[in-house]
């Protein structure tokens, strides 16, 4: 049903060491976009629960908190939204928000 490849063992140990330099790359590309703002002077991104007041806009709290770390703003308004599983910028005074936070290694 599978034939082998090959018996010989330069061809096994080559095939091992393409296989674990795949998985090698692989594992660094995904690191660095999960964690692309550590390479921007940032060391942790948090959450901070505010109350939205009265006059409040999505794009308001939005400005408030971010940086230019974070990525566009518009990438950041869209982080806040899948953070608190918001369809629309419709947001409520008295409602709490999640607001991803970006902390500096000081």
């Amino acid at each position: 049903m599978f034939q082998r490849v090959s018996k010989d063992p330069a061809v096994r140990i080559l095939f091992c060491f393409c296989v674990l330099a795949v998985i090698a790359v692989s594992i660094v590309f995904f690191a660095a976009r999960s964690h692309k703002a550590y390479g921007n002077g940032y060391q942790d991104k948090t959450c901070k629960s505010i109350q939205i007041k009265e006059g409040d806009t999505l794009w308001s709290i939005a400005k408030t908190y971010y940086v230019p770390e974070c990525g566009s703003f518009t990438d950041y308004l869209k982080e806040i939204k899948n953070t608190n599983s918001l369809k629309s910028d419709s947001i409520h005074a008295g409602r709490y928000l999640l607001i991803p936070i970006y902390v500096t290694a000081n």
